[in-house]
């Protein structure tokens, strides 16, 4: 497929005013009017606009990425999205050609471009940078035809950034000075990623995969290394482990490992992450090295999250590779609660750590990542309060190099937990398959017992109605459906992800009126999780319907 470069020379005149759109939107920073009939999807994590032409297979993608705090340069702020955004998601061919820097507002803008392959799609990727008051900000713009070359132009000239000014200094990263000590580090220290399979909207597609490092850092001045990736698309899983010593001296720590080694492992014959199958070979490329990094630490109060960065002179065998400059490593672990490790160790495995007294956490205010169970004793309504939801795109059944190919439809579940312990229970589907638009709603209370969740309806209801030629309206009520009110109890949890979002996950011993069910293997409970949502509902009501 043929490209015209020249479509995208609109990089340099990036955040220029313009009114060639009427209609101007604004996402935190970054003003923009989008094209007429793209599809837009709006999440924490940015904004996306969208379109697709089903008969071509033609696309094209702009995403606009919230404010994070950044105090690097722009051009180590562009590598870094340029990673996280496009080269995490796609095949990218070579580097990027870059576009001369400039300045607007108080922004330094960086961008580049270059061609990606998706299994057999090819497109070309562009990624735009604003650096400025210790913040960045990104656009990516990722097509695979001419055809959207108007609205592409369009959407660019429509972009304006609001004058850089600096962040509050309690939104800022503040960094550890020189003097690190032992105790400082002490605690369990985490890097958790999970696998995708490319993009779908400028979204990752998860496979279920993931990739986990961790250090286990004693209170004695030992510590325990552990590794574990079960790929999709990786035969057998890998596990590496390693114990040794280490010693804190200003800024640096040095790790002096006394055993330690790598083995893959077949998966289970059930297909179960959570589960190992035989030892299948040791790896013969793992050795044992002393190390000495550069430690600094950050704490990040926006999210409440306490990082520690190691930096070494090159890859290491434990942290691996994070960059393509062999000179220069930086590896980056995540406080988490000691004995909340997402680390699994083979049958029969022992590290002889096993015994240890537990590690003390880090002094400073952290903020767990991973998998809590919300409440013990003397739980309470604020623990849930708010809104939940589950949003699911309709596929047509079939999927391209591994990617499912959606329609316009969709299932949208939500729970919102008002504070004053009552709820509103709504259900809308709207699916190119069916012939009606289906939506169901129910109140009640609710209230929370240790990880215990009860639902006591006292009203609601479930219908029919005709669609129309968009997803947005409805048609006329066609009729009623039945809906029985069930008072459930679920055991909940609380799932805390500082990179998907927190979600909650409510099991039962069979399916609900209001959940719904799927395949459930025997004796195990259902599960329905719902992600916690700080914008407004995306559920609309049919015409005269209030809540």
């Amino acid at each position: 497929m043929k490209y015209t470069k020249s479509i995208f020379f609109f990089i340099t005149i990036l955040i220029m005013s313009s009114n060639l759109l009427a209609q101007k939107q604004s996402f935190d920073v970054v003003t923009y009017s989008a094209p007429a009939n793209w599809q837009k999807q709006q999440t924490e994590a940015g904004v996306q606009l969208s379109v697709t032409d089903k008969k071509t297979g033609g696309y094209a993608i702009a995403f606009i990425t919230k404010t994070i705090a950044s105090d690097a340069e722009a051009n180590e702020n562009f590598k870094t999205d340029w990673t996280r955004l496009v080269k995490g998601s796609v095949q990218v061919n070579g580097e990027p050609v870059m576009q001369q820097p400039f300045s607007e507002n108080g922004w330094s803008v960086v961008s580049g471009t270059a061609d990606y392959t998706d299994g057999s799609v090819k497109g070309m990727a562009t990624l735009l940078t604003a650096t400025g008051g210790g913040q960045m900000v990104s656009v990516l713009l990722m097509t695979n035809t001419q055809q959207y070359q108007n609205d592409l132009l369009s959407f660019i000239n429509s972009l304006e950034l609001t004058t850089a000014t600096s962040i509050p200094d309690a939104d800022k990263t503040t960094e550890a000075t020189t003097n690190a000590n032992p105790s400082s580090i002490v605690g369990l220290w985490v890097f958790y990623n999970t696998e995708s399979n490319g993009l779908y909207n400028g979204f990752p597609q998860l496979t279920g995969g993931y990739m986990r490092r961790e250090y286990l850092f004693n209170t004695d001045g030992t510590y325990t290394f552990r590794a574990k990736d079960w790929m999709v698309y990786v035969k057998d899983i890998l596990f590496i482990y390693e114990t040794g010593t280490y010693t804190v001296k200003g800024n640096q720590i040095i790790i002096t490992p006394k055993k330690g080694k790598g083995e893959w492992w077949s998966k289970a014959a059930s297909g179960r992450t959570s589960e190992w199958g035989k030892l299948v070979r040791s790896s013969s490329d793992y050795k044992l090295e002393t190390v000495t990094y550069t430690i600094e630490f950050k704490y990040y109060s926006g999210s409440n999250e306490q990082a520690m960065i190691l930096k070494a002179a090159k890859p290491t065998s434990r942290d691996g590779a994070k960059n393509s400059n062999q000179n220069e490593q930086e590896y980056r672990y995540t406080s988490r609660e000691t004995g909340k490790s997402l680390i699994d160790n083979p049958p029969g495995f022992k590290t002889g750590f096993e015994n240890k007294s537990p590690a003390s956490s880090p002094s400073s205010p952290v903020k767990n990542t991973g998998e809590t169970i919300a409440g013990t004793s003397g739980t309470n309504n604020a623990s849930i309060a708010g809104l939940w939801t589950s949003y699911v795109l309709e596929t047509n059944g079939y999927s391209i190099n591994g990617t499912p190919q959606y329609t316009a439809g969709y299932l949208r579940r939500e729970y919102n937990f008002y504070a004053d312990g009552t709820y509103l229970f709504r259900n809308k589907q709207w699916l190119v398959k069916a012939p009606n638009i289906v939506f169901q709603y129910e109140t009640g209370t609710y209230t929370v017992n240790g990880n215990q969740l009860t639902l006591i309806p006292n009203k609601g209801k479930g219908g029919f109605w005709k669609k129309t030629n968009s997803t947005k309206e409805w048609g006329s009520l066609i009729k009623s459906s039945d809906y029985s009110l069930e008072k459930t109890t679920y055991t909940f949890q609380i799932i805390i992800d500082n990179t998907y979002g927190n979600s909650i996950v409510l099991k039962t011993s069979k399916p609900t009126q209001r959940d719904g069910g799927h395949f459930n293997a025997a004796n195990e409970p259902f599960e329905f999780r719902y992600s916690f949502r700080k914008l407004e509902s995306s559920i609309d009501n049919p015409p005269g319907w209030k809540n």
